[in-house]
């Protein structure tokens, strides 16, 4: 097998556009599920508040509030609603920063998306 047989395109992945068929070159067939976690912080007097409004949002838990931090777990099968809704987090209303934790990407069957 030649190195072109197996080459992903560098934009195809960071866009969760990945072959599902080694060396077919067929970009965006296989389905995956992002999963991320991420700490937002605000005055703690806030954080209640805040994460009721995060919370909202779909495909997304808080996980815990301690003290200035608000725990959320997001996931999507599309990687560009993370960083959506995360860049939607940075810019709310009360809120100093949000940060990206983890990232796990799962592939899904074809079976109903069960992971």
């Amino acid at each position: 097998m030649s190195a072109h047989e197996h080459r992903i395109d560098r934009r195809d992945f960071l866009k969760g556009r990945i072959a599902s068929d080694e060396g077919t070159g067929q970009a965006g067939s296989a389905r995956f599920l992002y999963i991320a976690s991420a700490v937002v912080t605000a005055r703690a007097e806030d954080c209640p508040e805040v994460a009721r409004c995060i919370a909202e949002m779909p495909g997304t838990e808080i996980h815990g509030i301690e003290g200035t931090k608000i725990i959320v777990v997001m996931e999507s099968e599309n990687n560009g609603d993370i960083g959506s809704r995360l860049t939607e987090m940075a810019l709310m209303d009360r809120v100093f920063s949000a940060n990206l934790v983890f990232e796990q990407i799962e592939p899904l069957n074809d079976h109903g998306g069960d992971r």
